[in-house]
């Protein structure tokens, strides 16, 4: 069992700066939890506090039930992965995976049986003699994931572990961790800036900017209900596309004029969404937001019967990208990069224009000062 709870945690350098502040948070029991943001949003700061490495300012850390703020990092029950490997180059990788449990006093008999039963779940047997110069990046990580594992921890805590790797032996390594978390049914936490790692492996993902917890919930729900424009931002690739709108109520109807009050480029909306617009946020500049995904050209969107919900929106095309399963659409809107992915079998080329049609059930829009997501549903 592995209960860890951060009540109200802070980590503050000074009388104004903050590493993170108020980061409350329940990790459960064998859940795989990823803290997720861009550099120097706290997010490796807040492991390093769990595991013991960086004191806490301000709040409580429980594991187990135990406060643990001022705990000694041996003696927390964790193992942590380093982004570089933190291998004894001197050692062979036996060696390695066995010096925690030589310094605790453990029968040699023990030690061997902890040492080979991780190496085969690693698939590393064959390498236990090597040192770790002999070794290529992916095998070097799997080492420190085995040198993790023979301890038996309460929990995993990984910091960026596969960063180092390239993108083909990244998404091999992802397959793995997903496969060990499985096998092994230990809590694990983890640390990326990485966010189609966070997408497939947590079963839950902590988006952090600036110290300060924006938004906690399951990789799906992350993408389909976020809370704000940051993480909208932040989660999904390509990422979603944002454009200034003003609110004009037509009846029942919504209308967001793109760009300008005056403006002939509109996005149709009905229902509880024109709804919820109209009655708050009638004349008011908002900022809509859409994946690439949910663009269509006119056919698919008269498939799905939303042709008439987009109004003007002819572009011309800046950059294409053939994608295989998909071709990649860029064009410029109010200054920014806005990008379409259609099906491979379109054939606009950069220079010419191509008129799009927005999914008005997947649109988002967000308030324009306080950047929240209007139509997010709490709990969802």
């Amino acid at each position: 069992m592995s209960e860890i709870t951060l009540k109200n945690i802070c980590k503050q350098y000074d009388d104004e700066h903050y590493a993170v502040k108020d980061f409350n948070l329940d990790i459960h029991d064998k859940e795989f939890v990823i803290f997720v943001g861009p550099s120097g949003c706290g997010k490796s700061t807040t492991l390093r506090m769990i595991a013991g490495l960086e004191d806490i300012s301000d709040g409580e850390l429980w594991i187990d039930d135990e406060l643990c703020n001022y705990l000694e990092p041996r003696d927390r029950g964790m193992s942590m992965v380093f982004q570089n490997y933190a291998l004894y180059p001197n050692m062979t990788v036996y060696d390695n995976m066995a010096y925690a449990l030589k310094i605790r006093k453990m029968p040699k008999a023990e030690i061997d049986e902890k040492v080979h039963q991780a190496a085969k779940t690693l698939e590393i047997e064959h390498l236990l003699k090597r040192r770790p110069g002999a070794l290529s990046g992916g095998q070097k990580q799997r080492v420190a994931i085995g040198s993790a594992i023979v301890r038996k921890p309460k929990a995993f805590l990984m910091d960026e572990p596969l960063s180092n790797l390239d993108a083909k032996l990244r998404a091999q390594m992802r397959i793995e961790l997903s496969k060990l978390h499985r096998e092994l049914g230990t809590t694990i936490i983890y640390v990326t800036h990485d966010q189609t790692e966070a997408m497939t492996l947590g079963t839950r993902i902590v988006v952090m900017k600036d110290g300060i917890v924006q938004q906690v919930a399951e990789p799906q729900k992350l993408y389909n209900n976020p809370a704000n424009l940051f993480v909208a931002g932040f989660v999904g690739s390509p990422s979603m596309n944002f454009c200034d709108c003003y609110v004009e109520r037509e009846g029942d109807r919504c209308t967001l004029r793109l760009g300008s009050r005056d403006s002939e480029r509109k996005i149709y909306l009905d229902g509880v969404k024109a709804g919820m617009l109209n009655m708050f946020h009638a004349d008011e500049q908002v900022t809509l937001g859409i994946r690439p995904e949910d663009i269509y050209e006119y056919e698919e969107a008269a498939a799905g019967g939303f042709e008439k919900n987009t109004i003007g929106m002819v572009k011309k095309v800046e950059t294409r990208e053939m994608l295989g399963a998909e071709v990649a659409l860029y064009f410029e809107e109010q200054g920014s990069t806005f990008g379409a992915r259609l099906k491979p079998e379109n054939n606009t080329q950069v220079g010419e224009e191509v008129a799009l049609y927005f999914d008005p059930d997947k649109i988002y829009v967000f308030d324009k000062i306080t950047e929240e997501n209007i139509f997010y549903k709490e709990g969802m």
